[in-house]
This record gives structure tokens, sequence and C-alpha cells, in this order.
């Protein structure tokens, strides 16, 4: 669902996603069922399926040489916020692409740093700096960002891993008794359930 008060630009969004008023999304792709809140800024980056992104979280903001003379991108980039350069061609690569898996949640003010990897089934505690990728189904949190546990049993995240049920037919997902299974606390029991009428 596109709103007329949010910023896009060169992007992909999915028409079953949500954008919020005030965010900026430049440069990505958004796919099915994920939304983006208020005031977020989203550039270079790839999100998946049925993602919660949270108010004022920032992706790929981009970043600064730190062993040339001067961090100002006057130096090194001909496209910078001052509308003037003293060189006449790119001397340092300040963006890199950032990938967020399917079904992660980032938590209310969080930052995910430029070319960072997300896995799948991730939770990002609010208030984070993701400054390194993150395995699947795996809670972190703080600055930097680390892990506080996984989400579920090694067993549990192999399966989950292996039936991707974010790629599964929206028809499927929504009868009754698959939406049961994923409106209780996960077990493996009916893990296997739904893996079993996958066959």
């Amino acid at each position: 669902m596109i709103n007329k008060f949010y910023y896009k630009k060169k992007s992909e969004i999915s028409t079953y996603s949500k954008i919020y008023p005030f965010t900026k999304v430049v440069n990505s792709r958004i796919n099915d069922f994920t939304y983006i809140s208020y005031f977020c800024s989203i550039n270079n980056v790839s999100i998946g399926k049925y993602c919660s992104i949270a108010k004022r979280v920032n992706i790929g903001l981009g970043f600064h040489p730190t062993n040339f003379i001067s961090s100002s991108p006057i130096f090194y980039s001909k496209n910078n916020p001052l509308k003037q350069s003293f060189v006449s061609k790119q001397k340092y690569i300040d963006t890199k692409p950032t990938t967020i898996g399917n079904d992660v949640w980032i938590g209310v003010n969080s930052v995910v740093l430029d070319g960072v990897k997300i896995g799948d089934g991730c939770v990002i505690g609010a208030n984070s700096v993701v400054s390194k990728d993150i395995e699947p189904y795996s809670i972190v949190g703080g600055v930097p960002a680390r892990l506080i546990k996984k989400r579920f049993s090694d067993e549990i995240i192999d399966l989950l891993i292996k039936i991707k049920w974010w790629d599964l037919d929206v028809d499927f997902l929504s009868q009754k008794d698959i939406v049961e299974i994923f409106s209780k606390p996960i077990t493996l029991t009916n893990l296997k359930k739904l893996h079993n009428k996958l066959k």
C-alpha cells in the first residue's frame, strides 16, 4: 500500500506491503507483506517478505573514509550533500547493498549499517546498531548489536529454513488449520505438521 506522504526513488515496492508516511525509500526492494513504519530511512536495501520495521529505523546510511586526511565527501564524491566536489570522479565507495531476510522484526530507533546481511527470522532489539551479519533466527540487541539468544532450538531453525514458509502460496497460508499453527507458540510437533502438509 503506497501512501502519498512517503518518498520513493528508484525502488520496487510490493503492492502487498505498506510504507507509512514520512519514510524515505531509495534504491531498494521491499517484498510482499512487509511494513515499514513512520520516519524511516531505507537506502540500497533488499528487504524480504513478512518483515516488520518499526518507527525511526535507518538502514543503509552510507559511510565515510576514516583513513583519508578528511572524512568530508567533498574530497572523494562527485555526488554529495554539498552539491559541489573537488574531484572529477568518485574516489571512495561510500555505500554497500544491505540485505534483510524474511520474517525479520527490527525494533524502534535501530540502525543497520551498509553491507550487513540479516538472516531470516531475526529480531533486532530497539535502539540497536547492527554492524555485522546476523545468523538466521537470532535475537540481537545493543550498540553494537550482539547475540542475546536464538529464537528456537537448532532442530526447529533447521526445519524452518527448509520449509521457507514465506514462499508458500497465500491461499495455503490463510487456511484455517495453517493459521492455527502460526497463531500459537511454536512446537516441533506443529512445525512437523506444517512440513507434512507440504509433501
